[in-house]
């Protein structure tokens, strides 16, 4: 197949299709990956091009394996790490070139998505906000900010929506 129909079609995989609170919802790994893109601009307007290439693309790869669960990657590290490889060579596959990021890149990509899947939750399942897995990522997300040195500029995030 041509990689550039490839990665087109690879865009619509769906999200939250393994969360039994979300699975209803629509989201696409597109939709999801232009979120997280916009929440980088918002957070560091000096991002680079290469932090926001790999925020447009972190889940292209998705469309071999599926959104697996944060928890199970999570409590089996040895799938999530067969499911990273599977998913890089997607992406290769579909002739999009890794991004080089630094560890702090990384870091900022990392709450972002955290961030994303945490907003939409609060967007179409607001009952789950005080679950303990949706506190403890939200506590890992104040954490990275805070070392990021943006811990305020989440916090206004995360203080807004949960006022909304």
């Amino acid at each position: 197949m041509n990689k550039a129909l490839r990665a087109w079609r690879a865009s619509f995989t769906r999200r939250w299709h393994t969360n039994p609170d979300l699975c209803d919802t629509i989201d696409y790994v597109s939709g999801h990956q232009a979120r997280v893109a916009l929440l980088i601009i918002s957070l560091a307007p000096d991002a680079t091009y290469d932090l926001l290439f790999g925020a447009l693309i972190h889940d292209q790869g998705e469309t071999v394996v599926g959104d697996i669960s944060f928890t199970a990657k999570k409590e089996n590290p040895e799938i999530a790490d067969i499911a990273n490889d599977l998913e890089w060579d997607e992406r290769r596959n579909q002739g999009l070139p890794i991004a080089e990021l630094t560890k702090d890149e990384m870091l900022l990509l990392k709450l972002c998505d955290w961030l994303d899947a945490w907003l939409w939750m609060m967007r179409h399942a607001r009952h789950l906000y005080a679950r303990k897995d949706w506190q403890e990522q939200l506590d890992q997300c104040r954490k990275t900010a805070s070392a990021l040195g943006i811990g305020e500029e989440v916090e206004a995030l995360i203080t807004a929506e949960v006022a909304r």
